[in-house]
């Protein structure tokens, strides 16, 4: 069944080659402005399908055009190694503080690292 879309395909398609990133209510617009008697936000959802099936075309060419590159035969970047990329100095670093009091249970100060902080039921 053929769509209304399909007399402005090229159109859609030269705005996206000029603007990849056009959203389908993007396009709704710019058809609505040159053709304000066919186009209005009702036809968001056939724009929506249609930028989708341009997009997955789109990519698919890339990816049979250009195969990737095998990463083992890369050269090397140079430069940090450990991802970091931070060249200055060291932040100064502080001893960490005690807790001003130690937790309690029953009134009475525990130590949560210890064994004897376990409760025995009498």
């Amino acid at each position: 069944m053929p769509s209304k879309l399909d007399a402005h395909i090229a159109t859609i398609e030269g705005w996206l080659l000029e603007q990849p990133q056009l959203t389908a209510l993007a396009i709704v617009g710019l058809l609505s402005e040159n053709h304000p008697e066919e186009f209005g936000t009702r036809q968001h959802s056939i724009v929506q399908r249609l930028l989708r099936a341009l997009r997955r075309k789109a990519a698919e060419q890339l990816l049979t055009e250009e195969p990737l590159a095998d990463a083992t035969t890369a050269a090397p970047l140079p430069g940090v190694v450990d991802g970091s990329g931070y060249d200055g100095p060291d932040p100064p670093t502080a001893p960490l503080v005690e807790q001003a009091g130690k937790p309690t249970w029953r009134g009475q100060s525990i130590d949560i690292g210890s064994s004897s902080a376990m409760a025995t039921s009498g």
